[in-house]
């Protein structure tokens, strides 16, 4: 195509002509290139095209450099026509990029298939060509049926391309694994052709390839069995030339007592990590294919490590964690990931954090190891009493007070033990004195909760399980007072303390109070009535019953409680009985002879019995309230008038210190019937 010749006009009347012949003629070429070539997008192999639609670019410029310097009278008719071809002119020109845009796209197409390109040049030539679909300069492009073409064509090829990457990373990173009845297999084969697999790698990640399989295989079947069973690992990188071998088998059913140890875990992680190391292309400074695994795994897998592995091996004996290196060792692992790149920017310095928190989750675990160990044992069923002298405790708070020695459990003493234990290593271990002393403050709250839940039919229907509970929560509590010197800081024990006592006073109290039931049940049997001629075996064996209940509780008790508490429970307990025995007999209106005496009878029998509860039998005296007014109720029952008259002296006597003197005159008018010398006793009585 020649150039169009410089046009010189002086007037335009003489030269319009010349100058729409041009445009048509321009117009006329351009219609043609767009008609012969693109109205099918038929293949086109001529790439001089692109050099003459570069020269129709220029010679239209020119014509319209040329054009803009005619000077023309504008109501001339020859100015209009003017207009109206450089409007066609410039439709020209809307078609000609349009050629011009379309046959680049396809040169670019054509070039995909030159041989010498690699998996780069490829996808370079497809982002271009993206680039330029994605660039709508002029709308009537999407309406063009062949440039759909164009797109689905490109989305063909990049789909190709991405296959191909994902085939031939698959020929040099091959991953597989088999299942059999018991067991798998996991191999990994790394070919060493560094030049292909950096070229499919450096695409992969241009074209923003997900590795999110490759990570998968890797935590699924290497890793996470790796960190949780004994494993048959085999690296190989140095018997084969072409590539490097990484194998591992193992039982697909392992009980958690075959674990392998933190240490082994995290060898052979590394060295898995060193062999896979043969993939890690480095892309750039900043970029390389452990980076990107990293993103899409490494926190995962840091987790998994932790809460699967290092967690559980975190000592949880003192002794144990003077000997651990596990901090140590951790720190390196990290160190190592680091000098791999297998690094993400948001997690590095995950496990590093974990080391420094070790000693943390190890006191932890050391509370929480005390705690059960303390639990189990509550937990253990001893029925073996352990005899606590009185210079070994103190039940009472007066220390003038006279103490005395009682029974406790085995398995409060063996708990004390412990505690002495558990308070002596806090002190030993500054750092976790805080954490074991609450978890001594947890145990006793364990204490007053699981013992009860686990014992409560002993302890609520067993009279010496009741006592000894009460002894243990005394003696528990007594250790509290004994080391408040070390525990006043914390004051949760102060508290503790008042409940230990409190829940030990409650199931005791609970028995006492199911004692005075059993007795009051017995004394249904003791009736007494205006009607009843004589005593029969009812009233007898009513107190015959509950002398046996206090003497099965003098057997089970006086040897278990503290002396003064068991006095104290017992005395009560009788001096009920003999305030409900003497009511019923006060309220008799009349009391014949018969009845009276085997009223006598009764009371001989409690007489004889009851003292023999105590130690000292005289104690019964200062013990039962209610005893010197049996005493002299006996004397009433047996004595005459004259003797109740002598005995009451007038209001002096000794019956005035348990008798009113409307009990004594209520009690003549019941034995003694109506006459002078009553109405002269009563009469006496005031």
């Amino acid at each position: 195509m020649e150039k169009m010749e410089q046009i010189q006009l002086e007037n335009v009347t003489f030269n319009v002509p010349e100058v729409l012949s041009c445009i048509s003629k321009y117009q006329e070429h351009v219609r043609d290139i767009v008609n012969s070539n693109y109205v099918d997008f038929l293949s086109i192999s001529n790439h001089d095209m692109l050099d003459d639609l570069k020269s129709l670019e220029t010679d239209i410029k020119e014509l319209i450099a040329s054009t803009s310097q005619l000077t023309v009278d504008k109501s001339n008719v020859a100015w209009n026509d003017l207009r109206n071809y450089q409007r066609d002119l410039e439709e020209g020109i809307r078609g000609y990029k349009i050629a011009r845009k379309l046959l680049s796209i396809h040169d670019l197409f054509e070039s995909l298939n030159l041989s010498g390109n690699g998996y780069e040049k490829t996808a370079h030539i497809l982002t271009k060509i993206k680039t330029m679909l994605d660039e709508l300069d002029d709308p009537v492009l999407e309406e063009l049926h062949f440039f759909q073409g164009l797109i689905l064509r490109h989305e063909t090829e990049y789909d190709k391309l991405l296959n191909d990457l994902d085939v031939t990373f698959n020929k040099l990173v091959q991953l597989q694994q088999r299942s059999f009845q018991n067991t798998k297999s996991v191999t990994i084969r790394i070919h060493k052709d560094e030049n292909l697999l950096y070229q499919v790698v450096v695409t992969q990640l241009k074209t923003q390839h997900n590795f999110e399989s490759v990570c998968q295989f890797l935590l699924e079947n290497v890793f996470a069995p790796v960190i949780v069973k004994p494993v048959s690992l085999i690296c190989d990188e140095k018997s084969n030339e072409q590539s490097v071998l990484i194998q591992l088998s193992y039982q697909l059913s392992v009980g958690e007592d075959l674990r392998p140890g933190y240490k082994t875990v995290l060898s052979n992680v590394m060295q898995i990590f060193y062999n896979l190391s043969n993939m890690n292309i480095v892309v750039s400074d900043d970029e390389c294919l452990f980076k990107v695994l990293a993103r899409q795994m490494k926190k995962r897998l840091c987790s998994l490590l932790m809460e699967q592995c290092l967690d559980r091996d975190i000592p949880d004996t003192i002794e144990g964690m003077k000997e651990s290196s596990m901090v140590k060792d951790v720190c390196e692992f990290n160190t190592f990931l680091k000098t791999t790149n297998f690094v993400d920017g948001e997690n590095d310095d995950l496990l590093e954090e974990y080391a420094n928190s070790i000693e943390t989750v190890h006191q932890k675990k050391l509370c929480d190891n005390v705690l059960d160990t303390a639990v189990q044992i509550m937990k253990h069923e001893s029925h073996e009493m352990v005899l606590i002298e009185d210079h070994e405790y103190q039940f009472v708070g007066s220390t003038s007070a006279r103490l005395s020695s009682c029974m406790v459990t085995r398995t409060v003493v063996d708990l004390k033990k412990f505690l002495d234990k558990v308070l002596a290593e806090a002190f030993a271990n500054g750092g976790a004195a805080d954490r074991f002393i609450q978890t001594i403050a947890t145990i006793l709250e364990r204490y007053m909760v699981d013992v009860p839940m686990a014992n409560e039919k002993l302890l609520f229907k067993i009279p010496q399980q009741s006592a000894l509970f009460r002894n243990d929560c005394t003696y528990l509590n007594y250790w509290l007072q004994k080391n408040d010197d070390k525990l006043k800081d914390h004051s949760s024990f102060a508290t503790i303390s008042e409940a230990l006592k409190a829940c030990g006073e409650d199931i005791f109290q609970h028995q006492l109070n199911t004692q005075r039931t059993q007795m009051m049940q017995a004394l249904n049997g003791f009736k007494l009535s205006i009607h009843l001629v004589e005593l029969g075996t009812d009233q007898q064996r009513a107190v015959r019953q509950c002398v046996r209940q206090f003497e099965l509780l003098k057997n089970v008790w006086q040897t278990v409680l503290p002396e003064s508490v068991y006095k104290q429970s017992l005395s009560g307990l009788v001096d009920q009985f003999l305030r409900e025995i003497m009511k019923r007999i006060q309220n008799l209106e009349d009391i014949t002879t018969a009845i009276g005496n085997g009223l006598v009878l009764l009371i001989d029998i409690i007489i004889e019995t009851l003292p023999n509860l105590f130690k000292e039998p005289s104690e019964i005296h200062q013990l039962v309230k209610q005893w010197t007014k049996l005493l002299q109720l006996r004397q009433i029952l047996c004595g005459s008038l004259v003797e109740i008259t002598e005995l009451w002296a007038e209001g002096k006597g000794p019956l005035t210190m348990c008798f009113s003197a409307e009990e004594i005159k209520h009690m003549v008018r019941a034995l003694f019937q109506n006459t002078k010398q009553r109405q002269a006793c009563i009469a006496s009585i005031v």
